[in-house]
């Protein structure tokens, strides 16, 4: 391989080998917050509004793209840095689409969140799994109910409807009251936070695929070469 060749060969490496270690990183967080690590869950406290398993997927995918990056770097495998390329332009694909729907249907986008939302809280009574995921609903974004406290009626709220408890609450042997309840409900919630991220998560994800493009076309330039000294040597 030429000089320029060897440039991209460990520029595509190392870069991927960074990007392996933030999902490791990502993985391990998830799982942390997962497992009720106490030291992770108090510095996370109010910043954490995903379900930590949000955190393992995203870590998992960015971890097998960039192994392939950098185990077909490394090794000079064409098959691997063309299925590292291949990845790559599908997840530039997806992003660039999101970030297109983001931009022009927020509005609709925003409304069937919230919808789905009211839809897990009307089931939540029919199915275990629903209900728990409708309380770390309540957990991670702070709020109760469907639209407030008031949606349980005479009944108590649930314990992932207070992120803390007063002086009744605690009288009454750590029971969540309506008067330590969060006041908004999941899906205003919901909307608000989405109304707060969408544009910026758009705008990242078209930067970041900007920057995932400069990489497709390294692990081509790559492929090529590998390619063409395959055949000189066959």
């Amino acid at each position: 391989m030429g000089c320029g060749t060897s440039f991209v060969k460990y520029v595509l490496f190392f870069f991927n080998l960074v990007v392996a270690l933030f999902g490791v990183a990502m993985i391990a967080l998830g799982i942390a917050v997962h497992l009720n690590w106490a030291v992770i869950k108090d510095e996370l406290k109010g910043h954490l509004t995903v379900a930590p398993w949000v955190f393992i997927i995203i870590g998992a995918v960015m971890f097998i793209i960039a192994f392939f990056g950098c185990c077909g770097a490394i090794r000079e495998s064409h098959c691997m840095v063309v299925t590292y390329a291949i990845f790559l332009l599908v997840i530039i694909i997806v992003q660039v689409v999101i970030a297109v729907l983001m931009f022009t249907y927020a509005d609709t986008i925003r409304d069937a969140l919230v919808k789905s939302v009211e839809t897990l809280y009307d089931k939540r009574t029919q199915d275990k799994v629903t209900e728990e995921l409708f309380a770390s609903i309540e957990t991670q974004l702070e709020c109760c109910g469907k639209n407030s406290p008031a949606d349980y009626g005479i009944l108590t709220p649930p314990k992932s409807c207070c992120t803390s408890m007063g002086t009744v609450g605690n009288l009454l042997g750590k029971t969540c009251t309506f008067a330590d309840a969060n006041t908004t409900g999941c899906g205003p919630r919901v909307g608000g936070v989405y109304d707060k991220w969408s544009k910026a998560i758009a705008g990242v994800a078209i930067g970041v695929a900007c920057i995932e493009v400069v990489g497709a076309l390294f692990a081509l330039c790559l492929a090529n070469s590998i390619r063409n000294m395959d055949r000189r040597y066959a």
